[in-house]
């Protein structure tokens, strides 16, 4: 079965270059050497050394042990795939391909291959972005800063991006307030000790000091994205949580079980109207809803009717859908 491409737009393939190979440590013997694509890419070998590093790079972060990898593949295989350069009166400019610039310093080669553009900036931009967005190479903070220069210093909107890159306004707009998270907290995402999933959350919470201690929290605990959605909810409603928790046993209960109850106990609030307590040790839990009189106890059965009378008609319907699929009668 032929491999899926990548659904960033055209990807490299708009700019006229070859779409990037994969060159996995165990894949060596099946990778080969890229040849000119239809639209005429003359490829070259040029002098390392006249090579200097793009400015706009996405990526700050390498891995060492793949670096070393791809070091042992060029000393045996040679470089597969060429870098992209463009001319500069000193020489040439990296657009992409720095992970194997490097490598190949390593390995001691004086020349690469390499394809030669002419390009403006903001298309050297994209186009580094676009290669490391293919390959997966970016962490989610690189990511956001790569979209970040791309609108604010080549003036253009998040539709344009859109369509340059690939990816959708919401994927884009996503990335866009990771930057607005504390220093502190980015720093875990891009060492992977966060998932974006896990850090999203925090933008709720204003000061980053805060965000910080949560950070910390949430790493130690193993927080799950529901636990961490009901962690962020206790310290907006308690700024002083963390405090209150070094200061006073019986403060605000920081274990993660726990916060997953006390959300549970907002959501039962929310749909009773009244004071929900869930009680208990260990697995053994208690449920306590606050009465005031025979009709709020009516009212509570009928809420409680009605939802089962939904969840009922739910479960019939999706079976006579699922049997329309077979059957003789559609719904």
């Amino acid at each position: 079965m032929a491999k899926k491409k990548s659904g960033l737009g055209r990807g490299l393939g708009a700019f006229g270059l070859p779409e990037p190979l994969q060159n996995s440590k165990n894949d060596k013997k099946k990778v080969q050497p890229v040849s000119p694509s239809d639209e005429d890419v003359s490829i070259q070998e040029i002098d390392i050394s006249k090579i200097t590093v793009n400015p706009h790079q996405p990526r700050s972060e390498f891995d060492e042990d793949a670096l070393k990898a791809l070091q042992e593949s060029i000393k045996q295989y040679g470089v597969l795939q060429p870098v992209l350069v463009r001319k500069t009166p000193k020489g040439f400019e990296l657009i992409a391909g720095e992970r194997r610039l490097r490598a190949s310093k390593l390995a001691g080669q004086k020349v690469i291959p390499a394809v030669i553009k002419e390009y403006n900036d903001a298309q050297m931009t994209e186009i580094a972005l676009i290669e490391n967005i293919q390959r997966e190479n970016l962490n989610p903070v690189e990511e956001a800063h790569a979209y970040h220069h791309l609108l604010t210093d080549y003036g253009l909107t998040q539709d344009m991006l859109s369509k340059k890159v690939g990816r959708s306004r919401s994927h884009i707009a996503n990335f866009l307030r990771l930057l607005k998270l504390a220093p502190g907290v980015q720093k875990k995402l891009i060492n992977n000790e966060l998932s974006m999933g896990q850090a999203k959350p925090l933008l709720i919470i204003e000061e980053d000091s805060l965000q910080e201690k949560a950070a910390e929290f949430i790493i130690s605990n193993d927080l799950s994205v529901r636990k961490v959605e009901a962690l962020v909810k206790q310290i907006v409603k308690h700024p002083d949580f963390f405090e209150e928790k070094e200061s006073d046993p019986k403060g605000h209960d920081t274990d993660p079980a726990t916060l997953y109850l006390l959300e549970a106990e907002d959501k039962l609030k929310m749909f009773f109207g009244t004071a929900v307590r869930i009680k208990g040790s260990g697995k053994r839990k208690k449920l306590e809803i606050e009465l005031s009189s025979q009709e709020e106890l009516e009212r509570i059965l009928t809420l409680i009717a009605d939802k089962v009378t939904m969840q009922d008609n739910a479960t019939k319907l999706a079976k006579l859908r699922e049997y329309s699929t077979k059957g003789k009668f559609s719904v």
